[in-house]
This record gives C-alpha cells, sequence and structure tokens, in this order.
C-alpha cells in the first residue's frame, strides 16, 4: 500500500495507534519491528498476520500463559563473538540461554496447541530450540551469571588453593597487625587491600618501625598502608593463583562463545521469530483494549463498517477520565475501554456508489468520519483488527490518498488554497481504481461558487477512474450533484433540531444542512440580524435549507420507527421459528413414543400367542375336546386383526400434521387463570400446572420441582387436565417437557441482546425437564458474546455453576452449565 501525504499518519491518528504499540512491545527487538513496521502488499499476507493477531487475543482473553518473556537483544554480543578466539562477558551469555529457554518454550507452547493456534504454530515452527546451548552456558553460570566453581576441574582446584591462600595470608596479617597495635605503631582498623595486595594501615609517624613495603598513604597523610614483610611471599602466591583463575575463565568463555559462533544463524533466525511475536503481542493487547475484531476482507473494494468506534477517539476518553493509566507496558490481560461517548458509525462505500459526499454542520462529525474510514483502512492494512462488528467488510486498499487539514507553508510559498490544489494534482495523477481519497472541505480556499465548481470537476473525475472517495463539504451545489450523478451518494451528520447540537450520528443518502442560523441563533445573535441574514442569502437557498431541515427531521423520525419495527419483526420471526422447530420436533417424538408403545403391544400379544399355542398343544396331548381348541384359536385370530387394524388406524395421523399440539385446544386458551390450569412462565413454549393461587402469585409444578411466580408473567393455555390421563399420555407435564427440552444450543452469531433471550428460553426448558447438565454453543471471536452469557448465567439462581468446556468438547467455545 502507498499512503500520500507524508504526514498521513498524523492527519488520521495512526501515530497515536503507533505509540500505543510501544508502549505495549516489551524489547528493542519488538521496537526496532514495529519502527520497520509498513503495510500489507498483498491479501494473503494480511490475512495471515490478522489471523495470528486475533488467535493471540484469544489466547489473552481466555488467560491462556503465552510464554514471551525474558527476550533480549543478542545482536551485539552474537557480533562480539564472531572473530576466531574471541569471548563474551558472563552477563551476554547468560541473556543468551533465558532468551533460548523463552523460544523453547513458546515453539513448545504453541506446538502443543496447534489445534486452537494453527496459524501461531505455523509462526513459530521456523525457530530452532537450542537445548544443548542452554545447557552448557547454565553448566558453566549461576543465576546472577556468575562463574559456577565447578565450570571445570581446573577452575575448581584453582579457587580451593585461592581460598586456602587467602586464610593464611589473613591469619599473618591479622598477626602483624595486633604487634603494631601493641608496640603503639597502628590503630586498630582492620587490613585493607591496596593495589591488589593485603596491607595493615599503620601511623605515618611509625612507618620505619614496621617491617615491610608501603603501599599507599590515607588523604590526610595521617596513615600509610604497609605490606608486613612476613606476607610477602603469601600475596605473590594469591596474586599468581588469581591470575591463573582468570586466563582458566576466559578459557571456559571462550570454549562457550565458540558455541554460540557456531549456532549464530540459529540464533539470529529465533530473534527474528521472537521479535515477530513482541509485536504481535503488542497488537494483540491493544486490540483486546479496544474491543476490536478481525472483521471479513474482500476483493471488490466494498467498505461496510458497523458499529464502529474511532480508536483515536475511545482513548481520547481514556485518557481525560482515567489519565491513561494503562498507557505502558501491559504485563497482565487489559479490559476492553468502554464504548461510552464514541458514537458508533455505520456507513458502506464501494457498492451502490464509489464517491460520498457528507455535508452538514460544523463540529458534527463530517470530518471525524471521515478520518475513521481512513484510519480503519489504514490500521487494517498493518495488520491490526478494528473496533468494530464482526460482519464488518474491508478491502486491502493499493492506495490511500488524502487532502485533510491546513497545509499552509511560508517556506514554500503555498497558500491554502495553492496546498489543496498541489493534493488535489497528486491524487488525480497518481491514483487507480483500488484507491482510498479523502478529501476534506471540499472547494474551500478559493471564491466559494469557483471552488465548489473545481470540487465537483475533481470528484466527478475520480469517480470516473474508479477510486473509492470521501469528500466533506459545505457547497450546496456539490450536494444537488450528490443526488444526481450516477455512483455519488451523498451523506450528513445528523443534528439534533429539539437542542440544537449535533449528534454525530451518520446518516446515508441525506444531505445534510450547516444549521448556520440555528447555530447563530443558540448562541445569541438577534432575531432581527438573522432575519437579514436569511434575506441576503436568498429566497431559494433558504427554501433549500428549510427543505434540507425538514427532510432530516422526517428522515430521524422514520429511522427511528424502522429500527423499532426491524427489532420487532426480527423478535418474532425468531420466535416463529422456535416455535415452529419444537412443534415439529414434538411431532416427531410423539410419533415415534406411539410406534414404539404398538410395537411394544404387538410383541406382548406375540409372546401371549406363542403361549396359547402351547395351551392348545397341552389340551390336545391331553386328548381335550376339539370344539374347544378351535374356539381359542378363533378368538386369538380375532384379537390379532383388531391389533392390525388399530395399526393401520394410526398410521396416517404419523404422516398428517396435527392440527394442534398436545395440550389444550386454541378455544381453551387465553383468560383468566384459575387452580389446575395449564400455563406457560413468559414467552416459554412448555405448560405447566397450577397448583395453588395466593397474594397474586401461582404456585407451579413442573416436573418434581415447584415454583412461585407472579400471575403477569403467565398466559393460560388450558383448564385442568382430566384426572384419568389418555392412553397414549402416560408420561404427564414432565415427560413431555423432557421430550421438549434440548441438551444443547447453538447461539453463534448471534447479537448479545437475542443470544440472551435465547439462552434464557433453553434454560427455562432444561429446568422443566430436570436436566443436569446442558452446554451453549458461543464460539470463540472476541468473547464478548462469552463474557455477556457468563453475566447472565451469574445472575440466575437456579444455574450452579458454569465453566468451559475441555478442548476435545469445544474449549472456550463452548459453556457446559450445571443446574
Amino acid at each position: 500500500m502507498e499512503t500520500y501525504p507524508d504526514s498521513l499518519d498524523e492527519k488520521l491518528g495512526f501515530d497515536v495507534v503507533r505509540d500505543r504499540l510501544a508502549a505495549r512491545v516489551q524489547s528493542p527487538l519488538g521496537e526496532e519491528r514495529l519502527a520497520s513496521m509498513r503495510p500489507a502488499r498483498t491479501m494473503d499476507w494480511l490475512r495471515g498476520e490478522l489471523g495470528r493477531v486475533e488467535e493471540l487475543q484469544g489466547a489473552f482473553q481466555y488467560g491462556d500463559s503465552v510464554p514471551l518473556s525474558p527476550m533480549y537483544d543478542l545482536r551485539d554480543a552474537l557480533r562480539r563473538a564472531a572473530p576466531e578466539d574471541a569471548y563474551v562477558d558472563p552477563e551476554d551469555l547468560m541473556a543468551t540461554r533465558r532468551t533460548l529457554v523463552t523460544l523453547r518454550r513458546l515453539k513448545k507452547h504453541f506446538e502443543a496447541r496447534r489445534e486452537d493456534y494453527p496459524r501461531l504454530a505455523d509462526a513459530v515452527a521456523r525457530a530452532t530450540p537450542l537445548p544443548d546451548l542452554e545447557e552448557t552456558i547454565a553448566s558453566i553460570l549461576d543465576e546472577d551469571a556468575s562463574i559456577r566453581d565447578d565450570a571445570s576441574p581446573e577452575l575448581r582446584r584453582l579457587r580451593q588453593q585461592i581460598r586456602s591462600k587467602e586464610e593464611e595470608l589473613r591469619t599473618t596479617l591479622d598477626k602483624a597487625l595486633r604487634h603494631a597495635v601493641r608496640e603503639g605503631h597502628a590503630t586498630g582498623e582492620q587490613a585493607t587491600l591496596r593495589g591488589g595486595r593485603m596491607v595493615i594501615p599503620v601511623r605515618a609517624s611509625a612507618k620505619g618501625k614496621v617491617e615491610g613495603f608501603v603501599h599507599d598513604r590515607s588523604a590526610s597523610g595521617q596513615t600509610v598502608y604497609i605490606e608486613p614483610a612476613a606476607c610477602l611471599e603469601l600475596n605473590n602466591e594469591v596474586r599468581e593463583l588469581q591470575s591463573a583463575e582468570q586466563a582458566e575463565i576466559e578459557r571456559i568463555l571462550r570454549r562457550v562463545t565458540d558455541h554460540v559462533r557456531a549456532e549464530s544463524d540459529a540464533i539470529e533466525e529465533n530473534l527474528t521469530v521472537l521479535a515477530q511475536f513482541d509485536l504481535l503481542r503488542a497488537k494483540a493487547r491493544f486490540a483486546n483494549r479496544l474491543g476490536a475484531v478481525v472483521p471479513k476482507l474482500n476483493d471488490e473494494g466494498h467498505v461496510e463498517i458497523y458499529e464502529g468506534r474511532n480508536p483515536v477517539l475511545q482513548l481520547h476518553f481514556e485518557r481525560r477520565d482515567a489519565g491513561d493509566a494503562t498507557d505502558g507496558r501491559a504485563s497482565g490481560e487489559e479490559e476492553a475501554l468502554p464504548p461510552r461517548e464514541v458514537v458508533p458509525l455505520d456507513l458502506e462505500l464501494g457498492a451502490d456508489f464509489r464517491t460520498l459526499v457528507i455535508t452538514g454542520p460544523n463540529a458534527g462529525g463530517k470530518t471525524v468520519t471521515m478520518k475513521t474510514v481512513g484510519l480503519f483502512s489504514l490500521m487494517l492494512a498493518y495488520g491490526l483488527p478494528l473496533p468494530v462488528a464482526p460482519h464488518s467488510s474491508f478491502p486491502l486498499f493499493d492506495q490511500i490518498v488524502a487532502d485533510i487539514g491546513d497545509e499552509q507553508s511560508i517556506e514554500d510559498d503555498l497558500s491554502t488554497f495553492s496546498s489543496h490544489v498541489s493534493n488535489l494534482r497528486h491524487m488525480l495523477s497518481a491514483v487507480g481504481e483500488n484507491a482510498l481519497v479523502l478529501i476534506d472541505e471540499a472547494g474551500t480556499g478559493t471564491d466559494p461558487d469557483e471552488g465548489a465548481a473545481l470540487a465537483q470537476a475533481v470528484l466527478e473525475q475520480l469517480t470516473e477512474a474508479g477510486a473509492r472517495t470521501i469528500a466533506t463539504t459545505h457547497h450546496g451545489t456539490l450536494k444537488t450533484y450528490a443526488h444526481e450523478a450516477e455512483a455519488v451518494e451523498n451523506g450528513s451528520m445528523e443534528f439534533d433540531q429539539e437542542t440544537l447540537r449535533p449528534t454525530h450520528r451518520y446518516q446515508e443518502g441525506v444531505p445534510g444542512s450547516s444549521y448556520a442560523f440555528e447555530i447563530a441563533r443558540r448562541m445569541g445573535l438577534s432575531g432581527d440580524l438573522l432575519d437579514r441574514a436569511r434575506t441576503l442569502a436568498g429566497t431559494q437557498k433558504t427554501a433549500m435549507e428549510n427543505l434540507i431541515t425538514t427532510f432530516e427531521r422526517r428522515t430521524q423520525e422514520l429511522e427511528d420507527e424502522l429500527y423499532d419495527a426491524r427489532k420487532a419483526r426480527e423478535k418474532a420471526e425468531a420466535e416463529q421459528q422456535r416455535y415452529e422447530e419444537k412443534t415439529e420436533k414434538l411431532e416427531k417424538e410423539r410419533d415415534a413414543f406411539r410406534q414404539q408403545a404398538l410395537e411394544e403391544a404387538e410383541r406382548i400379544v406375540e409372546e401371549a400367542n406363542a403361549r396359547i399355542e402351547n395351551t392348545i398343544r397341552e389340551i390336545k396331548e391331553a386328548q381335550a375336546e376339539s370344539d374347544a381348541t378351535q374356539e381359542a384359536r378363533e378368538q386369538l385370530e380375532d384379537y390379532k386383526a383388531d391389533l392390525q387394524a388399530r395399526r393401520e388406524e394410526a398410521a396416517p395421523e404419523q404422516d398428517a400434521a396435527p392440527a394442534e399440539a398436545d395440550g389444550a385446544s386454541p378455544a381453551a386458551a387465553g383468560g383468566p387463570i384459575n387452580e389446575g390450569d395449564q400455563v406457560v412462565v413468559d414467552d416459554g413454549s412448555t405448560a405447566v400446572e397450577v397448583q395453588e393461587i395466593e397474594d397474586g402469585e401461582a404456585r407451579l409444578l413442573m416436573g418434581s420441582m415447584h415454583m412461585r411466580v407472579s400471575l403477569d408473567r403467565l398466559t393460560r393455555v388450558g383448564g385442568p387436565e382430566s384426572a384419568e390421563p389418555d392412553e397414549e399420555d402416560t408420561g404427564g407435564n414432565a415427560e413431555m417437557a423432557a421430550l421438549e427440552a434440548s441438551p444443547s444450543i447453538d447461539v453463534r452469531g448471534e447479537r448479545v441482546d437475542e443470544a440472551r433471550r435465547q439462552v434464557q428460553h433453553f434454560l427455562d426448558d432444561a429446568v422443566a425437564a430436570n436436566l443436569d447438565t446442558v452446554e451453549i454453543l458461543h464460539g470463540k471471536g472476541t468473547g464478548a458474546l462469552r463474557n455477556a452469557l457468563h453475566e447472565m448465567l451469574s445472575g440466575r439462581p437456579d444455574v450452579t455453576d458454569h465453566r468451559k468446556a475441555p478442548i476435545e468438547e469445544g474449549g472456550a467455545g463452548v459453556t457446559k452449565v450445571d443446574l
């Protein structure tokens, strides 16, 4: 993707996004990767990167502990280790070992979870764990990076000798010091180290009285530090042993450095993998902070934004409300920002029209709306999820070109208008079909009529070229152009005509008014002055503005009514589908039970037939009357024929759709509720019996469970059941509820409110059926649906426990519920 101008990041707010990502990387490797980050050039790379970020988002949301630290930038250490016979210091070796441990754990983590995180498992597959090098370094270094005594047998021997000689030297020094103190030549100070040799402090006036060598003098000159003659040889021996120790340490470090040098290529590749994961972690944590998701991708140049929230505004409100306390290096999972105060954006571009002209009052949100589209497109190209609804859809643009803000330049002798013209020239010469063009305040900076004409000509050429263009303006002629031209559409920012304040809501297909006179009146300008202004503006323009105002008000009212009607229709359709599915299921199960009962009856008759035949045989063997035997056989045949007739009579009922479901007829439904009536709770479908009515509440019998419910929550569906149960109704209400209840429900892809409603009905039926455990399939996604359902489950007294399902049963995408 190419961008223009160079300041596009700042103009769209992507610099804020970069800063937040920089605060979340945890190593110089990640910082460098972020600094070199460029937008995608191919859709394949973009799909892969978004998939990796999305998987890591899910890992953080579900509490999966991803081992991503510590990690160090080892490239300087590798450069120092490159020459033959070179060695690196213990601190560098310890950093190497810890980084390799992180790499090995990271690879093991995702390879063991490939089913859940396939893209991350592929990303870490190119890493090469080096356990032998880890072990080699660990064998010579303690955790504080000091050389271990057992790093080699020679080092162990040397250090034992050094400790022995140092102890002998200390004893000799203490003896010399005590003697000097007794003689009055020294104070009671301890022996000390000067120039690498052990010495004792002696008064300067007595230095000739203590046999030895002067190594140093105190700052005051009152004390000299003498190495007693008796300690000379011991000090020499200690120094020689220490030199040998250092030579052995260097030999050990060279040996281990040789191992590092041999694996330098693999280590550098591992650093590349860790740098990638450091940036992926920053992207995933930032996306979770925004409540962002990966939208759908398309190759048709269609932009479809649903419930989009500008991330710069979200972060602005976070700073204002909480001092931006989370703007630092994230150590734990971050909660999503509350979406309040950011008005969601629904906007489409590129399908029915390629050019969008947005009008409306100042400070109404025109520029913010346009920038939001540009920022989303830019963030997506960098592999970042977006704070939008999951069914939003975006293309990968080849170019994003913008003319936003005042580019006046004294140095280049450019006026504001000249700067706009320069940007427009670049747009017209460089953009192609798969480009996003953003023009703020089109036609400003010069004569209004000429500026509007120039802006229209530019929009015509961009539309003809096939670019996706959004332009904001106040020019009325551009509103007319957008209304009349093909592939061009009006859009506006809603204005509350009662409060005379912008609502910041975008509406498609409606031109907006500037509301200059209304805003001026709210700001206190006199009515006479405003009347004069309207006269000067001209009757035609004033009439047009009034028409737009009226149109906006009516459109707003119709939108509200349409929204309510749409929600009601969706609810009714969902209820209709739910009842149809339950009715069909009930009929199938009823027919299955009827068939089973008939088959059982036939089996019993066959068994009885066998017994009768046995009886007849016994009669014959006993020389009984043949007439009695024949009569018994005829009775048996009559009974079998009657049974077959009953089966044939029942068969058509299995194929025909019953006019009524089991239970009360429609004529019996409705009306006041009395004890013994059959009722349903809320919008449920399971009929239960009213046992008792008292103080506006009814005590219901649901299977083996009793519960009290307010009468206003009940709907009568039938009268009392007869005392003698029907032959086929052998199970009662509990068995019928068991037929209707299902042990699982799938609400993937549903909105949160609709999913809650479906799950509430599902749980009511499960409780009525005395089910112990059920499961809810909600999918992984961003976790918003799962969190909302868990909150609802926590508030139900009939739910004893709920938890994530095991991996083999769906993992985080399924919730198990105990009732």
